[in-house]
């Protein structure tokens, strides 16, 4: 039975329609941003986190050259451990590796020789103590061995013998190692025997995998 009024109708009026579509696409903006602002994060936390990995515990590396070989050779990649390093500046002590560690020595010190790349090298002589290289031996003199004694037998290193320009002697000063090549041929290595010891603060980080190639990956 009709009342004689205007039909019921379910159907939103167009202003509400119009609203609606509005709020629609006002969501989906906001729904674009919200979305691009976190993939924004996502990346920036990603890339930050790689940073603060590779400038304090792990990073990446490859041998360029032959200084190391027998031990490295030339294209090798490398996992460097700087877990070392980092704790220790944690606690407020200086970074000193242990003796046969091999160790990757920051660029700056090797500009005044005209090399701008990093340097793999082996750590031999520690603070404090003496090196002395004689007829193709170096020999280490410290506290504990105030006569010396072989720094290659005491490493198990079989290397080549060791070559000086003459008989070589260097007091190693606080705060600094003196690092050499396992190319210990004339020209093998650029190391301690030309630029003295190194400080340990330009000491990067340590040589803890080798993972290409892949018939030769191995701890250190």
């Amino acid at each position: 039975m009709s009342n004689g009024g205007a039909p019921a109708s379910n159907e939103p009026s167009p202003e509400l329609m119009r609203t609606a579509a509005k709020n629609d696409r006002k969501r989906s903006i906001v729904n674009s941003i919200r979305g691009f602002v976190s993939f924004a994060i996502f990346v920036a936390t990603v890339v930050i986190a790689a940073l603060l990995i590779n400038q304090f515990i792990f990073q990446s590396y490859y041998v360029d050259g032959t200084s190391m070989t027998p031990t490295l050779q030339n294209n090798d990649r490398l996992i460097i451990d700087k877990t070392g390093k980092t704790i220790a500046g944690i606690e407020g002590k200086a970074y000193v590796p242990n003796r046969g560690d091999i160790v990757i020595l920051d660029s700056s010190i090797m500009d005044q020789y005209g090399h701008d790349e990093q340097l793999i090298k082996r750590v031999i002589g520690l603070p404090g103590e003496t090196i002395d290289i004689q007829d193709g031996i170096v020999t280490i003199k410290n506290a504990a061995h105030p006569d010396g004694f072989n720094a290659n037998q005491e490493l198990g290193l079989h290397l080549a013998s060791t070559y000086s320009d003459g008989p070589l002697e260097v007091k190693i000063p606080a705060g600094c190692v003196f690092v050499m090549g396992d190319n210990r041929v004339q020209n093998g290595s650029f190391d301690s025997r030309s630029f003295g010891a190194v400080p340990t603060t330009k000491i990067q980080g340590r040589l803890a995998l080798r993972i290409f190639p892949f018939n030769q990956v191995r701890t250190f």
